[in-house]
């Protein structure tokens, strides 16, 4: 009998997370493929064991380049990233995309097809395709993207591009976890145009009409100048000028011009100091947010917090207190204890 029955578990996660990490740096799928699971578990006991599992890996370098990919649904961006990756892939890239689904909000699930409709780049030994549920996440992408991003440059990609889920304009958390935020929109006029807001195109570094083939020619170079002109309107304090092109994934025209463009921005941000400016920021950003969620979490689970909680819901339910007092009450009786 053992003296300290946790012994052989704890040597057994040990072994394995020093055996996963070592996969990692040596580009295994497979070892990659656990880890990535492991960090999407939601169990405790899993994020404890994926926390050190990314305490163990390499820290991240400039060297590496993240691309975000946003635009309506049917704008054609799994199509676009496969173009992309495999061109990056004959230009001597390792590429790794993170794709985001919808989940559904009363199931979880996602159909998660984009491994699919990437049939030809997942058969290249230098590029990986995640598929990921969003979960419910507002913004266009999941709760782990900075871990897989992580995970990805220690395994040696050194293009990490970032599909959202594509199902409205909120799609802007993208640039907290992305160097180059790419945004794809189809040809044509008024709803098609209208329907892109404000709000993504001030943070747009590089702007491409797709589909722009067949009937649709005309069409592609209509909303090109629509876009160059509105994109006129939001000037930059690094000084890029927004570029713009019309591509066609579909007959994998122009695929060559926007990686010239992304990468065209990449030196720029190099040479202007940028990329690890935004990179810094970016970090911050997203620890202010992981630590605010894990304390919350941590007092939700709390039993004499939810004991407090139930109280105050039938108070307010019934009428006895409002939802304003109530949150007074938790704020003055409770967490400051």
């Amino acid at each position: 009998m053992s003296i300290n029955p946790k012994l052989n578990t704890l040597q057994k996660n040990s072994l394995d997370l020093n055996t996963m990490s070592k996969g990692i740096e040596d580009g295994n799928p497979t070892m990659l493929s656990r880890a990535i699971t492991l960090i999407e578990s939601t169990k405790n006991g899993d994020k404890v064991l994926a926390n050190q599992l990314l305490n163990k890996l390499p820290k991240s370098n400039a060297k590496t380049y993240r691309i975000g990919i946003t635009g309506n649904p049917g704008v054609g961006k799994s199509s676009l990233i496969e173009k992309l990756g495999i061109q990056y892939i004959n230009n001597g890239h390792k590429v790794a995309v993170i794709a985001y689904d919808p989940s559904s909000l009363k199931s979880g699930g996602s159909i998660l097809g984009d491994k699919t409709r990437m049939e030809k780049l997942s058969q290249r030994k230098e590029a990986f395709i995640r598929p990921s549920p969003s979960s419910g996440n507002l913004g266009g992408v999941g709760v782990n993207t900075e871990k897989l991003v992580f995970l990805f440059e220690a395994a040696g990609y050194d293009r990490i591009i970032i599909e959202t889920v594509g199902v409205g304009q909120n799609e802007t958390l993208i640039e907290n976890f992305v160097d180059c935020f790419v945004l794809i929109a189809l040809p044509g006029a008024g709803d098609e145009i209208q329907g892109i807001k404000r709000g993504i195109l001030e943070r747009t570094d590089i702007l491409a009409v797709n589909k722009a083939d067949g009937d649709q020619v005309n069409l592609a170079k209509i909303a090109l100048g629509f876009y160059k002109n509105v994109l006129h309107l939001f000037p930059r304090d690094d000084k890029w000028i927004v570029p713009s092109a019309a591509i066609s994934a579909q007959e994998n025209s122009g695929i060559d011009d926007l990686i010239e463009l992304i990468e065209k921005f990449y030196r720029h941000q190099l040479t202007k100091g940028a990329l690890e400016h935004n990179r810094k920021e970016q970090l911050e950003k997203n620890f202010d947010k992981n630590w605010k969620s894990e304390i919350l979490n941590e007092l939700a689970n709390k039993k004499t917090f939810q004991t407090v909680m139930k109280k105050l819901k039938k108070e307010v339910l019934e009428g006895t207190t409002t939802p304003e007092e109530a949150i007074v009450y938790l704020k003055t009786k409770v967490l400051k204890n």
